[in-house]
């Protein structure tokens, strides 16, 4: 169900005479590298290690915007208490150990669904009992105490049915969903296109002697009113979030204007 961590987002699509659309996402897939591959999942993993261990001798730094936003939608769930997450393709746990490092209180558990590989590599790195690794949603969603936020951050994207897999979260009923680093374009049609990628990119921070060479990730484009109508009626979205600037794309012969964006909605009480 969830996804490999890489750039996820839409600074990371190459130029605009190397967009291609597909007819679909299982053709763009096809034509791509596997989510599965052994030589990413390797790099996120030792990255992610080295990510988490420089935590440990490091003063809390907020070092981008994205950070920022993150610790500004944990403070404002449950504020009273540390706030359980399900984390849509959060890799080996990148997220979970920098939010617990700036926000240790704020933090309770953290349930992450990857593809079965990644979450393998999450699992043989993890020593944390406040953090697990699933296959599925459903699994990890058990895994929690109280269902008090469900994040996916750059995934949707990515996934065949972007909106599907919104609707999925939101069938969970947890009590905020925060949708961020989507990317969106002004189509009306969902357009299939694929995203080169420096294989050394995939995961956070930097790998010394990481390894040369590229990969692909089919990538699903749909507009970001799409994302906001998928909203059922018994969530309210109490922030949007812009996140990044418009970019013009050339894809397959027409110019499409997108960014990334996200949102974050509140499960309403029952009257």
């Amino acid at each position: 169900m969830g996804l490999i961590r890489s750039i996820r987002d839409i600074r990371g699509l190459r130029g605009p005479d190397k967009l291609v659309s597909y007819p679909s996402f299982e053709d763009a897939l096809a034509d791509s590298n596997s989510y599965e591959d052994p030589r990413l999942i390797q790099i996120v993993r030792e990255k992610t290690k080295i990510y988490r261990d420089a935590f440990t001798s490091s003063s809390p730094i907020v070092a981008s915007r994205q950070t920022a936003q993150n610790m500004f939608v944990l403070s404002h769930v449950a504020p009273e208490r540390a706030v359980n997450v399900l984390e849509v393709g959060g890799a080996c746990g990148a997220s979970y150990f920098e939010m617990k490092h700036l926000l240790p209180s704020r933090i309770g558990q953290w349930a992450i669904t990857e593809t079965p590989a990644m979450a393998t590599a999450g699992n043989d790195l993890n020593d944390d009992p406040n953090l697990s690794f699933h296959s599925d949603l459903i699994s990890a969603a058990k895994q929690l105490q109280s269902r008090d936020l469900a994040i996916a951050q750059g995934v949707l994207q990515y996934a065949g049915n972007p909106i599907a897999m919104l609707n999925a979260l939101f069938e969970l009923e947890f009590s905020y969903v925060y949708i961020t680093r989507t990317a969106v374009a002004d189509v009306d049609v969902p357009v299939f296109i694929k995203q080169d990628t420096e294989l050394a990119a995939h995961g956070p921070g930097r790998l010394p002697n990481a390894p040369a060479g590229q990969t692909t990730q089919p990538m699903t484009l749909v507009s970001y009113d799409s994302l906001l109508s998928a909203t059922p009626p018994n969530y309210e979205i109490v922030f949007k979030f812009n996140e990044s600037e418009d970019r013009v794309l050339s894809i397959s012969e027409r110019r499409v204007t997108a960014r990334d964006a996200g949102f974050l909605a509140r499960l309403q009480a029952h009257s």
